[in-house]
């Protein structure tokens, strides 16, 4: 069996580039040097993802910090109350914003001029990823009511953001959405609501459309209480003709027991099955990540699958 294999989006920095990656993220670079700093770690992830004969690569998000811990620096109408840890290690240490105007990104999120800094990079990237609306203001998610008076906002900067990566020649574009995740899985959202906010920030992509959904992933610890993939499915169905490909974690083993609720998976909508479990102190044997590639192409088949982490 020979199957396709992908990358959420981030993916780990080498040793030799953590100093620098910290010096850049807490300002202590001029502009040039960040991009220098920025294009080595980038040269780096994509030759590594390259030689493990990976078929989808990107530029390793390293322009990111923890995922969105950036985030509140490319949008306004934010002010932050209580700043970030300098130790990170769980999810109350991200910096916290309050909502105070209307949120907008007047210069984008940052995806976009990554791409076109790292498609000059030997080998290029052939994939990118953006997060969700609610992934933007994750750091404020306790604001319940102004979150929704903002999210018409919140999509118009997700499908702006995904549309410039498509105009800019991205190949297979990416919506993370790790919150609409978690949010369907203990009831907080009903499936047909997070298909058509994915929809929204998806409309008038022209490229290949990916979708991550998993239950989030901070120094390896879910941010759900509940740990599923099934209700996901619920999901996918209000997105046939939508997405291209669902990515999904599926590393728990509670997961991997919900598999037979994908035959209901649109035809039209292949699966990245997110097997490989990036946080786990353990690597996987070959044997398992084998086995588990067949259970899976069982249900959807193989010309429908892709193997992938679980997560960035």
């Amino acid at each position: 069996m020979s199957l396709r294999t992908t990358v959420v989006g981030s993916w780990w920095s080498l040793p030799e580039h953590e100093a620098d990656l910290e010096r850049y993220h807490a300002g202590q670079l001029s502009a040039e040097e960040g991009e220098a700093v920025l294009n080595r770690a980038a040269t780096a992830a994509i030759a590594e993802q390259r030689a493990l004969g990976l078929d989808e690569w990107t530029g390793g998000e390293y322009f990111t910090r923890n995922f969105l811990f950036h985030i509140h620096e490319m949008l306004t109408g934010l002010e932050i109350d209580k700043p970030e840890r300098s130790n990170v290690f769980d999810y109350d240490d991200m910096a916290h914003v309050r909502i105070v105007g209307e949120v907008d990104a007047p210069n984008g999120l940052g995806y976009t001029a990554a791409f076109k800094r790292e498609s000059r990079l030997p080998g290029g990237i052939n994939k990118a990823a953006v997060v969700s609306p609610l992934e933007m203001l994750a750091q404020g998610r306790d604001q319940v009511s102004e979150i929704q008076r903002q999210m018409k906002n919140l999509t118009r900067i997700a499908n702006r953001e995904l549309r410039a990566l498509a105009d800019a020649g991205c190949r297979n574009v990416q919506l993370d959405a790790p919150v609409l995740g978690w949010q369907v899985n203990i009831g907080a959202m009903t499936a047909r609501a997070a298909a058509e906010l994915i929809a929204a920030c998806l409309e008038g992509v022209d490229a290949r459309k990916s979708l991550h959904l998993c239950n989030g992933n901070l120094r390896g610890r879910p941010i759900s209480r509940v740990l599923s993939c099934a209700p996901w499915v619920g999901i996918l169905r209000h997105l046939d003709g939508v997405i291209d490909v669902a990515h999904l974690e599926v590393k728990y083993y509670s997961q991997y027991l919900e598999r037979d609720a994908f035959r209901e998976m649109p035809r039209g909508i292949e699966l990245a099955a997110g097997i490989v479990d990036e946080g786990s102190y353990w690597i996987e044997p070959a044997e398992k990540i084998r086995e588990r590639a067949a259970d899976w192409a069982r249900v959807v088949s193989e010309e429908r699958l892709w193997l992938a982490p679980s997560c960035g």
